[in-house]
């Protein structure tokens, strides 16, 4: 009988241990949950590390920007131009806002930022905050050329139907002008694949047995489109030449709804 009795308080004791530790593991973690629920969460404010950023730089950070001149308006550019824009602006010097100016250009991004030049200064700004950087007079004249190649070489520029005042389309000694009220199927034709070198648009024109053309009037502006083969095209203005590499719809639809080439 003594022996059952030490037994049974052995395990009695073993069972109040484990009770114990049990209490005492559910009683730490309930009061470290409470400490934890009762401490403030600490959220990094990126509104503040963007705020200690100068605006150039952050502007740096967005591929999407409109461009404005005096005859077209929120042209939407070509990355590759967009990068050469930006790394001008590692040349420019920060200086207090000028006693005069007038913008002869505008922009806007997708992350609220804007500037404009009047290519003497470089405007750029925010609703809260504003920055002013002087353009290096040996880089003025170079700057403007690219803004006028960024915005009148723009695909987006050449799909603008509604600034178009007439059209021709040229195929051979054949020339079509189509009614205005088909210009957006025109337009809605061109669909771009990427900027590209000259070289191999060039090479597709050799082989291609049909090439057209597209004489664009605008107010104060005139583009023209050339299909390269159907896999080209090249857009030159009075300011700048630039190739790209597109969807064959434009080709199809010029070579078999236009000129029904195809039916004849």
């Amino acid at each position: 009988m003594a022996k059952k009795r030490k037994i049974k308080k052995r395990v009695i004791i073993l069972i109040g241990m484990i009770v114990f530790f049990v209490v005492y593991a559910g009683t730490y973690i309930y009061f470290s949950k409470q400490q934890e629920s009762s401490e403030p969460v600490k959220v990094q404010d990126k509104s503040t590390e963007s705020d200690n950023k100068t605006l150039i730089s952050q502007m740096k950070e967005t591929d999407t920007v409109y461009i404005s001149d005096d005859k077209l308006k929120d042209v939407r550019i070509e990355k590759d131009y967009w990068d050469q824009i930006k790394f001008f602006s590692t040349k420019f010097k920060e200086v207090r806002k000028p006693s005069n100016y007038e913008s002869k250009y505008e922009a806007y991004m997708d992350n609220g930022i804007r500037f404009s030049t009047d290519l003497d200064y470089f405007r750029i700004y925010t609703v809260n905050k504003e920055e002013f950087y002087k353009i290096p007079v040996s880089e003025k004249q170079a700057f403007d050329k690219l803004l006028q190649e960024s915005i009148y070489t723009s695909i987006d520029s050449v799909k603008k139907y509604k600034t178009w005042d007439s059209v021709e389309i040229i195929y051979k000694d054949e020339v079509k002008k189509p009614w205005k009220w088909k210009y957006d199927d025109l337009a809605y034709k061109i669909s771009v694949k990427r900027l590209v070198g000259k070289i191999q648009p060039e090479k597709s024109k050799e082989r291609s047995e049909y090439n057209f053309t597209i004489k664009i009037h605008g107010d104060g502006y005139s583009t023209t489109l050339e299909t390269m083969g159907n896999d080209y095209v090249k857009i030159t203005s009075d300011k700048a030449t630039a190739y790209y590499e597109v969807h064959d719809g434009l080709y199809e639809y010029l070579k078999n709804d236009i000129f029904k080439i195809g039916s004849k």
